[in-house]
């Protein structure tokens, strides 16, 4: 009797669905080619260690560095299924799809906001917050948070490192966005297209989001030749950049003569390493305050200073050259720094070339 009552209490809470009932994002597509085309060439499709060469180098670079311990940690929002079919093996089809169409249209209810795992799947039922009742291939659902940010903060509002070191907080920087506009992550990242949302999933990857994103205005003072440069993240409902703390946003500012020779600029080789005024990122550090260190490796926040909506920063540079007719300053955006995609031998262009978000000339006038 004591027997049947453990097996009792356990069954419901070890309930596994098989991998049989994966169902691959191509069979979606049948129907829905539109959105599928879409998801394909997004990074939700191509979140994957397979898809993605920035994630694959960090992910294999953590495995390696904390002899495993982090593998599962790192794939639960990257590859979701694995949640659901218990099994880190990166090749399994499932895996390699990164961020599919099934698991997000399987969410029937959602318990808390630190990752995939807090999601309660339904393998059974497709969700959507305008399910096509009538005339539908398979059962379908209604679930109002498809159009909330609560959807998709699980996996995108915060996390932490092993000693409590903050390498993710887009969840609170958008919070006190909400509570200025009452704007979703949705109505940003998913604006719809052709009558649908878009599944596009519109970010610095491969949506124009960023254009536009941010303001520039220059102030000279020529008593002292201080340039005054004041940044302001126009449109981002969240910090610039945010995320993984590899995002850099930085200036670039050049003091020219009046033949366009360059006489002065704030750095020539890395801005992180010789002029850290010019940073907008989050640098992390390790116990001796050596940094930037992965964030695995991270026991402090040795710099954090990014673009919070709304919020002019003002930047100031007293110009050392003499003579100079105009100065010109350029904000840009990379996913990664150099060292980093030298490091993993990443040669894409998406990821070597910066972006940029905005520029801006001024004349001296003497």
């Amino acid at each position: 009797m004591k027997l049947l009552c453990i097996i009792l209490i356990v069954l419901p809470f070890s309930f596994l669905w098989s991998s049989e009932n994966f169902k691959s994002a191509s069979s979606c597509g049948e129907c829905h080619g539109e959105i599928f085309q879409e998801w394909k060439i997004s990074m939700h499709g191509n979140a994957s260690v397979q898809n993605d060469p920035l994630f694959r180098g960090m992910f294999e670079w953590a495995v390696t560095d904390t002899e495993g311990k982090l593998k599962k940690k790192c794939i639960v929002c990257h590859s979701p299924m694995s949640t659901i079919f218990q099994s880190d093996n990166l090749e399994e089809d499932f895996n390699r799809e990164g961020v599919t169409c099934q698991f997000c249209h399987s969410v029937k209810e959602i318990r808390a906001q630190h990752s995939a795992n807090d999601m309660e799947i339904d393998l059974t039922t497709i969700y959507s917050e305008s399910p096509a009742e009538e005339n539908s291939a398979h059962p379908v659902a209604h679930r109002e948070f498809f159009s909330k940010s609560e959807f998709c903060l699980p996996c995108h509002a915060e996390m932490k490192n092993p000693d409590g070191i903050e390498v993710c907080s887009t969840g609170e920087e958008w919070r006190t966005y909400l509570e200025q506009t009452q704007k979703q992550c949705q109505d940003c990242h998913m604006e719809s297209s052709n009558e649908h949302p878009s599944h596009l999933f519109a970010g610095t990857h491969n949506g124009d989001l960023l254009n536009n994103s941010v303001s520039l205005e220059l102030l000279f003072d020529y008593n002292s030749n201080e340039l005054s440069i004041v940044v302001t993240n126009t449109a981002a409902g969240h910090a610039l950049p945010t995320g993984t703390p590899l995002r850099m946003v930085y200036l670039k500012v050049g003091a020219y003569d009046q033949d366009g020779n360059l006489l002065w600029e704030n750095w020539k080789g890395n801005p992180i390493m010789e002029d850290k005024n010019a940073l907008f990122m989050r640098i992390l550090g390790d116990a001796d305050g050596n940094g930037p260190v992965p964030p695995w490796r991270a026991t402090q926040t040795l710099f954090d200073r990014r673009l919070l909506p709304n919020e002019p920063v003002t930047i100031t540079y007293t110009v050392p050259a003499e003579n100079f007719h105009d100065v010109e300053v350029s904000l840009f955006y990379r996913l990664a720094p150099e060292m980093i995609l030298k490091k993993f031998n990443i040669t894409e262009r998406r990821y070597t070339q910066p972006r940029l978000l905005v520029q801006k000339g001024m004349k001296i006038a003497r």
